[in-house]
């Protein structure tokens, strides 16, 4: 299977005052064409970290201080601005979380459609606009030629959200990156949204790298999902391996505390994650681990193989191999 993207063992830091605080720290993952991986973990976990360095949109004070990101077998950390010009939007394509701060309320949306066109497509102002147009019908606005003339707050946040897919779909992606999607939406028009980019996947055959806190999410769209704790991916697998047999004591942790039909009462993973700034020697989850061991206060696991493309970093593991 030709890899689209490949993340091999990425760190990116920030630079404080007189140190730098690791948000991710070696993470790796592949990303076939037409497949889907779902980026899972709390608030705070490294997931949208590592999703802006495959864009190279980080801050500032942003430094990638190892590791390779190979698209199409070019990695991306060593491009210049202008080659990433020609990448972001048209090639690799943002959805974020927040449709109406990410459209400027002082033009239409047609108007910002056709702007991403006109940069990655050498076409006529009729045929961009003729593009835009049909991005729209594309993500089932209704009367697009109509809406077409329309400012970002004459439509509700489930319209907003298909703009912002149309614009994404606008150029003909290979790649999307889909940064929480789903989250500022109420249940049904979540569930609208999430059967629309899988149709569009599908249709397209365009790879997808979706950035969630919500297994339910990754359940519905994903094929594969990297679950990440403290900036480190600790168990990566099949949707249907990771929900049948998780492994890693977080990710049992994470399936415990969703919602449960038959019972009201939820299972909260006990303590709180660890900010960027602290410094844990060993595992970092076993401040919150009920199965930690000696071992895991002192050593960081290494990622292992328990079964056929079931990854997990956990030193529970070691005594079966």
């Amino acid at each position: 299977m030709n890899n689209l993207l490949q993340v091999k063992n990425l760190s990116v830091g920030f630079k404080l005052r007189n140190s730098t605080a690791f948000a991710v720290s070696g993470v790796g993952f592949e990303l076939s064409k037409g497949e889907s991986l779902g980026i899972v973990g709390e608030s705070g976990c490294g997931k949208t970290v590592t999703a802006m360095s495959i864009l190279k949109l980080l801050p500032q004070n942003a430094v990638i201080e190892s590791g390779e990101i190979l698209y199409k077998g070019k990695n991306i950390i060593s491009m210049s601005e202008k080659e990433m010009m020609k990448i972001r939007g048209g090639e690799i394509a943002l959805i974020p979380q927040d449709p109406m701060t990410s459209l400027n309320p002082l033009y239409t949306v047609g108007d910002q459609i056709l702007e991403a066109v006109e940069i990655h497509h050498k076409v006529s102002k009729k045929e961009a606009k003729n593009i835009a147009t049909e991005a729209l019908k594309s993500v089932q606005i209704p009367e697009a030629e109509k809406r077409f003339n329309d400012y970002p707050h004459q439509f509700s946040g489930g319209m907003r959200q298909r703009v912002i897919i149309g614009m994404a779909l606008s150029c003909n992606p290979d790649l999307i990156i889909a940064d929480e999607p789903t989250t500022a939406l109420d249940v049904t028009v979540q569930a609208q949204i999430l059967d629309l980019i899988k149709q569009i996947q599908h249709d397209k055959g365009t790879s997808l790298l979706l950035i969630t806190h919500d297994l339910g999410v990754v359940a519905e769209v994903c094929d594969r999902v990297a679950v990440m704790y403290a900036g480190r991916i600790v168990e990566h697998a099949s949707v249907g391996s990771i929900f049948e047999t998780p492994l890693h004591p977080y990710t049992i942790g994470l399936m415990k505390s969703l919602p449960d039909t038959k019972s009201s009462k939820l299972t909260p993973i006990k303590g709180q994650p660890p900010a960027i700034t602290d410094k844990i020697q060993g595992c970092p989850f076993h401040p919150r681990c009920s199965k930690k061991m000696q071992i895991c206060e002192k050593i960081e696991p290494n990622a292992i193989e328990i079964k056929q493309n079931h990854n997990v970093s956990c030193h529970l593991y070691k005594k079966q191999l």
